[in-house]
């Protein structure tokens, strides 16, 4: 299978690329080190449209959902996966002393899943999953999804919840089922 993902080079994009890379799929991995950077849509979106799977997981503004939408359109009569990489802060109250910031992280991230919904709705053969994932770190113990200034007491290494998440999906799709939405976070 060859599965595009965006922000592949660190964190949970990389954990996810290395765990799908050891099970002999090819990988296109768009980043802005590669000179991939999700804000140019229509160059991103050219890449992604071969793969059979998306893993729409690097966040920058709102173009992760303008990418999503992009791709919801190019494949909206296809039974190809897209992943989209959201986060629990939707699903939590933050508390009102932290700051601009989070609050517009947690305002993107509610934008992707508003347009999940509405693409849902369309009726169409696209598969969509939104993940929710807790506060993972990665191997370098940098926070790879939360800002720093959000101190959450779950965190999970990226490593394992990418293991996790792939043979979730494996078995779900072995037993001819889909995923629309998941939430990991450690079970500490």
């Amino acid at each position: 299978m060859k599965i595009a993902i965006t922000g592949h080079l660190k964190g949970i994009g990389k954990a996810l690329a290395d765990a799908y890379q050891s099970r002999g799929h090819e990988i296109v991995g768009l980043s802005r080190t590669t000179g991939h950077d999700i804000h140019n849509t229509l160059s991103c979106a050219d890449l992604i449209e071969s793969c059979d799977m998306f893993i729409n997981n690097a966040h920058a503004d709102f173009a992760q959902t303008i990418l999503l939408v992009e791709m919801a359109k190019r494949w909206q009569d296809t039974h190809k996966h897209i992943v989209n990489i959201g986060s629990v802060i939707t699903t939590r109250h933050v508390g009102k002393f932290v700051g601009f910031d989070v609050e517009l992280y947690r305002v993107q991230k509610v934008a992707l899943e508003e347009a999940i919904i509405r693409i849902r709705d369309t009726r169409t053969s696209l598969k969509l999953t939104l993940v929710r994932p807790s506060k993972t770190l990665a191997g370098n113990g940098n926070a790879a999804v939360y800002p720093r200034s959000l101190a959450l007491p779950w965190v999970a290494e990226a490593n394992n919840w990418a293991e996790t998440l792939v043979k979730i999906f494996e078995t779900a799709a072995a037993c001819d089922l889909m995923i629309p939405e998941i939430s990991l976070t450690s079970s500490r």
